[in-house]
């Protein structure tokens, strides 16, 4: 039988195999989702990671991550609460190591998105797990820029049901955070052209050889 231990060490190395893959796959790159005339842009900040890990910690965002991503994180530097239960962090955690599946696969794109706490105006699934996205603000709730930021983790329940639409995406686009156009193109619904609308987010070469 597992000791508290022994499950508090296995959630430690999820979240330690989690930072990993979020650090190789998700951090420093943003993505583009195009569906229809619509698109919007996502990134991945280190300060995000925790949250959806859904423990709670008395580090800093930052810090969390960082000690994750270097395998320093300790079982003492994290706990679970009411509001953070251990069951819900341990659901989480298989979904959290395959978040890259929902940038580089066929998903949906779902509006307005209604939890018991918030409502997400765009979250992205592919109806095993959905993340729920959230515009960059301040403090004050003024918006810094166009980028969605992934702010929770929801392991399958009832997300398109208690959203007002979803679409299939047609296309998802990648770049490294430190150019300006996106480069890499990662999913594409053959049967679609690319909207002349994102045309000037992307690299050129993505759509001069498109259907020739």
């Amino acid at each position: 039988m597992a000791t508290k231990a022994d499950k508090k060490n296995a959630i430690r190395q999820g979240i330690i195999d989690s930072a990993g893959i979020y650090s190789q796959s998700l951090a420093g790159k943003t993505f583009l989702y195009v569906y229809g005339e619509e698109f919007f842009e996502v990134s991945f900040p280190i300060d995000h990671f925790l949250h959806l890990t859904g423990v709670e910690t008395k580090l800093s965002a930052k810090d969390f991550y960082k000690n994750a991503k270097k395998a320093k994180l300790t079982s003492s530097q994290f706990y679970f609460n009411a509001r953070h239960p251990y069951a819900n962090v341990r659901k989480k955690l298989p979904c959290l190591k395959r978040l890259p599946e929902l940038t580089n696969d066929m998903v949906c794109i779902l509006k307005e998105m209604q939890t018991v706490t918030i409502i997400y105006k765009l979250s992205v699934t592919n109806l095993e797990f959905t993340l729920g996205l959230t515009e960059n603000t301040d403090v004050n709730g003024k918006k810094i820029n166009d980028f969605f930021l992934p702010m929770s983790l929801r392991v399958e329940d009832t997300s398109v049901e208690k959203s007002n639409d979803g679409e299939i995406v047609d296309f998802i686009f990648s770049k490294d955070a430190s150019i300006a156009k996106y480069d890499t193109l990662l999913v594409e619904d053959k049967n679609k052209m690319i909207p002349d609308n994102i045309k000037h987010l992307i690299s050129e070469k993505l759509y001069s050889t498109e259907h020739d």
